[in-house]
């Protein structure tokens, strides 16, 4: 009796077709774990660059081109419009102007429809939650009281958050297309806007500070 008479029959195509399947998965597991890797890595990517974004705007805050931006009241998106300072969040950062997914790519920006950092009306500022330096990560921990300096080459603003108002607490959270929290004030006011919950983009964190002092820089 022949020996290859027990040995199961498989033809060459089936043979090579498993092999090519078995290099397929391989080839979409080792795909699947670098799109993993990816995901996990790049939020500190974004910090990364959000932080050396940063160090460049701090520079460019030091000359005599913001100043003139400011005495023509012309900017251009994504260069420095003021620093923003929040001691109870220890925050220190640079708001550029504008608030497109570029502009916000260096942590926070101002939007353009908005007044001037201490000028009569709502000033608006958005910022990242997460992501590309978070400087609003902790909004939710602003209470009453707590103070928001915003500083220009012109002279520094300090803003007061105020108590809860028109039946809301502040913060407070709204729909991500409510523009309302924006409109003009009679008094000269700050709000900042976050995504909300962290991580996501289905609503909105908002805060409302007022003006309580200026100080002249020389």
């Amino acid at each position: 009796m022949k020996l290859n008479t027990f040995l199961p029959r498989v033809s060459l195509g089936r043979l090579f077709g498993r092999r090519a399947l078995a290099g397929f998965l391989s080839v979409m597991a080792v795909g699947m774990l670098a799109g993993a890797g990816w995901l996990a890595g790049y939020p500190f990517y974004t910090d990364l660059r959000a932080a050396q974004e940063q160090k460049r705007l701090a520079a460019s805050f030091e000359t005599a081109s913001l100043k003139h931006s400011y005495q023509e009241r012309s900017f251009t998106e994504g260069t420095a419009l003021t620093r923003m300072v929040i001691p109870k969040l220890n925050l220190d950062t640079v708001v550029v102007e504008g608030v497109s997914l570029k502009a916000l790519a260096a942590g926070a920006g101002h939007y353009p429809r908005t007044p001037l950092p201490g000028e009569l009306g709502n000033v608006g500022i958005a910022g990242h939650r997460t992501m590309n330096g978070k400087p609003l990560s902790n909004l939710q921990k602003l209470a009453a009281g707590d103070r928001i300096v915003l500083i220009t080459p012109l002279a520094q603003f300090t803003y007061e958050v105020i108590p809860s108002f028109d039946g809301h607490a502040n913060p407070w959270v709204v729909h991500p297309n409510d523009i309302s929290v924006l409109q003009a004030t009679e008094e000269p006011m700050l709000t900042l806007t976050t995504c909300h919950p962290r991580g996501s983009a289905k609503q909105r964190m908002v805060v409302r500070a007022k003006l309580v002092g200026t100080e002249g820089i020389a």
